[in-house]
């Protein structure tokens, strides 16, 4: 838009062609179709006036796109068929592939699977010739599509299998983790596709083995870059790597972590539009440079270079290496027209079909919706946060039971009371499976007549996995690791602003809003309460600056801290639960490590989500207390276990078949088998009295798995009635090693 009038005023009618068919595309990729139409309506008679065909045609082709969009398929062949002999007449012979492709995507919209076939079969032949790989994996997805609706099963199967495997070389050609995840995250159709043709020949033929082959396909396509990252992790890939471009990664890495800091304390405090959209450019041109200099020194590791990609397990692998005779392997696939659950054992495996995405990922969503509804909401007045607390208690269960059923009632015989190892899809990994009624005919019964049905962890033990083959990487991973020599790092109740009392008491100063208190006292002015009710309400963020203390986490630090002698433990509390205790490098030597703080969650870039610890010295100056995700990556851990008792640590962005990327992934990198995160912000209270009861299961005379131990926390929790909702129980999760 500020390149138009430009090429306007100098007369560059060309040019004005080009930017107007460029802001085109982007309205087309927002999803504004009309508004595309008119600027290549706009595009093409100047296109046609300076005598650009390939450009006319480019055009055409992209009113036939838009037109596709928007269901009218009769309008988008017209524009795709004038498009077509222009580029064969200027020799575009990859631009008349993409064409061809689209006319047989039309055709196949509209039911003709002939002259589909016919028109994909020639768009192949060319992508071919010119060697475009990506292409060429589109057409064969077309292909087996039209052979699926034409029953030709296993030709299907044998063209997506080629499309899987062109995807899958293609991803291997990218340096970048994160260019590469999101490459394959946009290809997750083709395995959802290669699914539904192996799941409809199983309907024809079910003693085939079939449900093998695709368990083994959404293996592959699940959690790839985090099972290369696990490898990746002890391989040292720096080793060898010219010292030039090591240092300019350091001081990336310095620059990152300074801007996101000054981001966040911009968008903590009042700003205006234009500084804050200033400081994200900043930070997306160095978060980019960054992540072109790591695929860089990937490509130039020696190491890197000999790495062997690891492959997902075989169900026979899973069986063996992942699974025991008291856990069943839960693997879920979302599809467009049809979803699928995956139920392993160590000596079975069985499918049941689900209904379609859209449909369990609406009745997810309102379930998560009921479980946070006592989260206070900004704006909220008294009236209408009890209006939708009790709302949400009179829906919560029947909607859950809804769900349960959806998701688990076609197992519901073989799961018994055995460990629920759960592989989640798309929106099912924003809930915890926990919370949610075991699907039994008691609890029917008890539905129909208005009772509170059983949690499905009453009966099982529940963790999650990214997918089985992560798990057998984290084992391979540490197998043999000599043990931490000490038992606990905690650190708790980090110091967020200058005004806090602590600050004051350090320098002498009682401070005009009230009298210095002792840090470990309850004792507090309303202030501090307006403060903290703030922070609240709002998330995290209190007043115009801060985060709210969570005096609860100086309690379950000292809870925690108490049930090990005291040569085992590291306690790192006030402007030592700092940035600078969590680097270093003696956090490696402790078997469990618990943050007690808030966590920062950005799921536009993941690599920005951190942890918060002190944010100001003993003086009340500032210092960078944001643990970020690159830090973490950076971290090297021996901790068995790594606990984030804050909020929504558990979450991400969401990445087509990476599932959540967030900091649970960072601590698996450094050296973690094992991550309790939550799943939304929790409660201060209830949090703390459930972190006492997960560590005294684990650390007490019982000495329980830290699976366990966090089911007979909850447990407890949910038997007490002022914590009987789920919401307070159920955010925690486990992820990964159950061991």
């Amino acid at each position: 838009n500020e390149a138009l009038p430009l090429r306007r005023a100098v007369g560059d009618r060309s040019g004005e062609a080009v930017t107007l068919n460029n802001i085109g595309m982007i309205y087309h990729a927002l999803g504004e179709g009309r508004k595309a139409l008119e600027k290549f309506n706009e595009a093409l008679p100047l296109r046609r006036a300076v005598g650009d065909r390939s450009g006319e045609a480019i055009t055409l082709n992209n009113i036939g796109l838009v037109y596709y969009a928007l269901g009218e398929t009769q309008k988008a062949l017209e524009k795709f068929n004038e498009a077509l002999p222009i580029k064969q007449a200027v020799g575009d012979r990859s631009g008349e592939a993409t064409t061809l492709n689209n006319v047989g995507a039309v055709y196949y919209a509209l039911g003709e699977t002939r002259k589909a076939l016919e028109k994909f079969n020639e768009a192949l032949l060319l992508r071919r010739a010119v060697g475009d790989r990506n292409g060429e994996a589109n057409t064969l997805l077309g292909i087996a599509r039209v052979e699926q609706k034409r029953g030709n099963l296993t030709q299907a199967r044998q063209v997506i299998e080629q499309a899987v495997s062109l995807v899958e070389s293609l991803r291997m050609d990218i340096a970048g983790q994160e260019l590469r995840a999101s490459f394959f995250s946009n290809r997750q159709t083709f395995f959802e596709s290669y699914i539904a043709v192996l799941m409809e020949q199983r309907r024809q033929n079910p003693a085939a083995g079939i449900d093998a082959v695709a368990l083994a396909v959404i293996e592959r396509g699940r959690a790839r870059s985090l099972l290369e990252l696990l490898t990746e992790a002890r391989a040292d890939i720096r080793q060898g790597i010219d010292s030039p471009l090591l240092e300019r990664e350091r001081s990336l890495r310095q620059r990152l972590a300074a801007k996101a800091s000054a981001q966040t304390n911009l968008l903590n405090r009042k700003h205006t539009p234009e500084q804050a959209e200033a400081a994200a450019k900043e930070l997306a041109s160095i978060t980019t440079e960054y992540e072109e200099l790591r695929a860089q020194i990937r490509v130039s590791s020696p190491r890197y270079a000999t790495l062997t990609q690891p492959q997902p397990l075989s169900l026979a692998e899973i069986q063996q290496q992942v699974l025991d005779p008291d856990t069943l392997l839960l693997e879920y696939s979302l599809g467009n027209d049809a979803s699928y659950l995956f139920v392993v054992s160590q000596t079975s495996i069985t499918s049941h079909q689900l209904p379609m995405r859209a449909e369990i990922e609406e009745a997810t969503r309102r379930v998560r919706e009921l479980l946070t509804a006592q989260q206070p909401q900004p704006g909220d007045t008294e009236a209408k946060y009890q209006a939708r607390v009790k709302e949400a208690r009179a829906s919560y269960w029947p909607k859950a039971a809804e769900l349960s059923w959806m998701l688990l009632g076609p197992a519901a015989s073989q799961l018994g009371k055995k460990r629920l190892a759960i592989v989640a899809d798309g929106a099912l990994q924003y809930i915890p499976f926990a919370a949610l009624p075991a699907p039994s005919p008691e609890n029917s019964e008890g539905r129909k007549s208005g009772a509170e049905p059983q949690p499905l962890f009453v009966e099982h033990e529940i963790v999650s996995l990214p997918s089985a083959s992560t798990l057998g990487t984290l084992r391979r991973e540490t197998a043999g690791r000599k043990p931490a020599e000490k038992s606990i790092a905690v650190l708790a109740d980090p110091v967020f602003t200058d005004d806090d009392t602590r600050v004051r008491r350090d320098v002498g100063k009682a401070g005009a809003k009230g009298k210095a208190r002792s840090a470990d006292s309850d004792e507090t002015d309303i202030g501090f309460l307006q403060m903290t009710r703030s922070g609240r309400e709002t998330g995290v963020i209190s007043g115009e600056g801060g985060f709210g203390r969570l005096l609860s986490t100086r309690r379950e630090a000292a809870a925690i801290s108490a049930m090990v002698p005291e040569r085992e433990r590291m306690q790192a509390l006030d402007f030592e639960a700092s940035r600078t205790t969590a680097l270093r490098p003696e956090l490696g030597e402790y078997r469990i490590v618990h943050f007690a703080t808030h966590g920062l969650l950005n799921n536009i870039h993941p690599e920005l989500s951190g942890i918060v610890l002190s944010l100001v010295d003993k003086e009340g100056k500032p210092q960078d207390g944001f643990l970020w995700l690159q830090d973490i990556y950076n971290l090297t851990l021996s901790a068995e276990l790594v606990t984030l008792s804050a909020c929504q640590t558990g979450l991400g962005k969401e990445i087509k078949g990476e599932g959540l990327v967030g900091l649970t992934r960072g601590f698996m990198y450094a050296g973690a088998p094992r991550v309790v995160a939550s799943l939304w912000k929790v409660d201060d209270r209830a949090t703390s009295e459930l972190m006492k009861r997960f560590y005294q299961g684990m650390l007490g005379p019982e000495r329980l798995r830290p699976a366990g131990a966090l089911r007979q926390a909850q447990l407890s929790i949910w038997k007490q009635k002022q914590w009987r909702e789920p919401y307070y129980w159920a955010a925690f999760v486990l992820q990964g090693e159950w061991k």
